[in-house]
């Protein structure tokens, strides 16, 4: 009979220290691997810090082309109706005047100039949460208050829209439009001297147009000096911070 031996399966016990070893060399794998993607991510969010940075301050730069154009369209306004208001006392049925009335109506009550910002990069931080990504507080906190300067912009914007509402519906009751239509009285974008229609209202109703046309002035007035002013100000030196800050040379 034919007997075969078995070799010996008996494995020599490892010591403590090898044991040690292995444990320690799994944990700096596994370490590393953390670490390594830490870093990764970190690399990539500030990679898309920079981004959004990049993004708000292309934002600004439309703003304050905007705020320019605004604050020169309303300066004029203003001074239209310096001269509107020194008709107030002035005889309308007098024909001078009453050209005088419908031309600075038309040149600077007909139209109106209101701020919006460019805030798209703003938008997305907010709704993808990624303001977190903003890691300089003091960036963050600029990025906030910039924002919160355009809401403080936009209420004092609603107040002057409704008031210029207000005004041109007056001025639509008090003027006949249609002589503008009319080449026997504007020709060329001039007055011919065929007198024009007359100006329908009361002394009441014109009083209350020249008031509203006041009280529209210091609403202009406030909306340019306290608020867009301000905000072309902060905006320009946002704009040159953040450069600085980021190292952005756009």
């Amino acid at each position: 009979m034919e007997v075969h031996h078995h070799p010996n399966l008996h494995h020599k016990t490892k010591k403590f220290k090898e044991y040690f070893l292995e444990f320690l060399m799994i944990f700096l794998a596994v370490s590393l691997g953390f670490v390594a993607e830490n870093l990764r991510e970190h690399l990539s969010d500030r990679s898309k810090e920079k981004e959004y940075i990049k993004a708000f301050v292309r934002n600004l730069q439309d703003d304050t082309a905007q705020l320019k154009h605004v604050i020169s369209v309303d300066s004029k306004q203003v001074n239209g109706i310096d001269s509107f208001l020194q008709l107030a006392h002035l005889p309308v049925r007098i024909d001078s005047n009453r050209k005088q009335f419908y031309y600075i109506a038309i040149k600077y009550f007909y139209n109106s100039a209101t701020f919006k910002s460019n805030d798209a990069t703003l938008l997305q931080l907010k709704s993808t949460g990624d303001y977190r990504l903003i890691e300089k507080d003091h960036v963050a906190d600029s990025l906030s208050r910039y924002d919160a300067g355009n809401n403080n912009i936009y209420d004092q914007g609603n107040y002057y829209s409704d008031y210029f509402k207000d005004i041109l519906s007056m001025f639509d009751e008090i003027m006949d439009l249609t002589a503008f239509n009319d080449t026997t009285l504007v020709n060329h974008n001039k007055f011919t001297g065929k007198p024009l229609p007359p100006l329908t209202g009361d002394s009441i109703k014109f009083r209350k147009l020249f008031n509203k046309v006041f009280d529209f002035r210091g609403i202009t007035t406030g909306y340019i000096e306290f608020n867009m002013k301000p905000q072309l100000e902060n905006a320009t030196r946002l704009i040159a911070y953040l450069k600085n800050e980021y190292d952005i040379d756009e």
